[in-house]
C-alpha cells in the first residue's frame, strides 16, 4: 500500500484594516473605554478611501505583532485598570482569531470623556 502524503503550502493575507478593526472591537469591548483616541483626517487615506483607525499603531515582525493604542476613558473609569483590560482583551482577541502572537499591547489613555 503506498503511503500518500498530501502539501499544501498555504499562506494568509491579513489587511491592516482587518487587524485595526479587530483591536477596535475589543478595545471597545472593555468598560470603561469610551472609544479610541482620533488622529486627524490623514488626506491620502480618504483619497485611498481608507479608515481612519485614529491613534493606533501596529507593527508586524514576522509572526509577532506590537500594537499601541490610544484610548479615551470614561470620565468615572480608573486608567490603570482600564488599560490592562485593554491590553488582554486586544491581544486575546488578535490571538484568537488571527492566531498571531501579540508580544506587545502599548495603551495611552489620550482623552477623559464628557
Amino acid at each position: 500500500m503506498d503511503n500518500v502524503r498530501k502539501h499544501t503550502d498555504s499562506s494568509l493575507y491579513v489587511s491592516e484594516d482587518a487587524i485595526s478593526k479587530i483591536i477596535t472591537n475589543a478595545a471597545g469591548s472593555v468598560e470603561g473605554v469610551a472609544g479610541i483616541a482620533s488622529s486627524p483626517k490623514n488626506p491620502l487615506r480618504l483619497l485611498l478611501a481608507k479608515e481612519n483607525y485614529g491613534k493606533m499603531r501596529i507593527k508586524l515582525d514576522g509572526d509577532v505583532l506590537s500594537v499601541a493604542v490610544g484610548i479615551i476613558l470614561d470620565p468615572d473609569a480608573s486608567a490603570v485598570e482600564t488599560a490592562e483590560k485593554v491590553q488582554e482583551s486586544i491581544k486575546d482577541s488578535v490571538q484568537n482569531v488571527l492566531g498571531i502572537t501579540v508580544a506587545r499591547v502599548n495603551v495611552s489613555v489620550l482623552d477623559i470623556a464628557q
